[in-house]
């Protein structure tokens, strides 16, 4: 019998037998419109589409929840998205840093080759003058990638990362934060350890939200590691550690650690603003 994996609340949940599937819908745990994917499946579907259907989804489930009117659509996204800026003001969000690697790892096992690919990419080009400007515009738009992976199933497309949508943002956000970071462990290495902690999330939110600018999103960067700093610590130390694994072995491994660890950061992200 199939495994279905859902997407609730823009996390991965899963796998689910068939039954369980159809008790969620009719629950109003899950929407008939929600993703879901089984193995074989070259992307992610509603559950309303015939594949699930002939899966034994039973779309004609009546659901307990009622339709959100089409007038209340707009005002429900409002305030969404204010709970999302009440958490992230207040430093609420949290993360599990086994499940932020695991998840990673997931991503990884779907878009290996885009993920070397824009691993020897970024490598070449951050050795040539001028061209490498675009090298921290390819980070943001990796992070995008990982998004839209996370929230829709679209696997990775190397166009993606040449998106030049909010160019000057993607380029001088991630420089800025590189450069005010060295200059916080010039003096005396704890500020730029704090720095650090504050503005780790930053090109993950411009991955996320592209629209904001790079200082709105070292702010919220800010607002969310707020509370988080020793957690963070630990899970950045995780991550170098894992980066540098890689290297054995001549460093083949590297092409798996790298984008790996890079994931897990994206991963830690979605889960603390949540």
């Amino acid at each position: 019998m199939s495994q279905i994996y859902l997407t609730i609340n823009n996390q991965q949940a899963g796998p689910y037998e068939k039954d369980a599937v159809n008790q969620m819908i009719s629950n109003g745990q899950v929407s008939k419109d929600a993703l879901g994917w089984v193995q074989g499946m070259a992307a992610w579907e509603p559950l309303s589409t015939d594949t699930f259907i002939n899966l034994g989804i039973d779309n004609t489930i009546k659901q307990e929840t009622a339709p959100i009117p089409q007038s209340s659509k707009a005002l429900s996204k409002r305030v969404e998205q204010k709970n999302l800026d009440n958490t992230t003001s207040n430093g609420r969000g949290n993360f599990q840093i086994g499940k932020a690697i695991g998840e990673a790892f997931i991503f990884y096992k779907s878009n290996a080759i885009s993920s070397i690919t824009w691993l020897i990419l970024a490598g070449i080009m951050g050795g040539v003058p001028v061209v490498n400007l675009i090298v921290p515009l390819m980070g943001v738009n990796f992070y995008t990638c990982v998004r839209n992976f996370r929230d829709k199933g679209e696997r990775m497309s190397l166009s993606g990362l040449f998106d030049f949508s909010f160019a000057f943002d993607k380029i001088i956000g991630p420089i800025v934060v590189g450069i005010l970071i060295s200059i916080g462990y010039a003096c005396l290495i704890i500020p730029g350890i704090i720095l650090t902690f504050m503005w780790a999330f930053t090109p993950c939110i411009q991955g996320d939200t592209p629209d904001l600018s790079f200082t709105q999103a070292m702010k919220k960067s800010k607002a969310l590691a707020k509370g988080n700093y020793l957690k963070i610590f630990l899970f950045v130390v995780i991550l170098v550690l894992l980066g540098l694994s890689g290297f054995i072995l001549l460093g083949i491994g590297a092409l798996i650690t790298l984008p790996v660890a890079h994931v897990a950061l994206y991963c830690a992200y979605d889960q603390c603003k949540s």
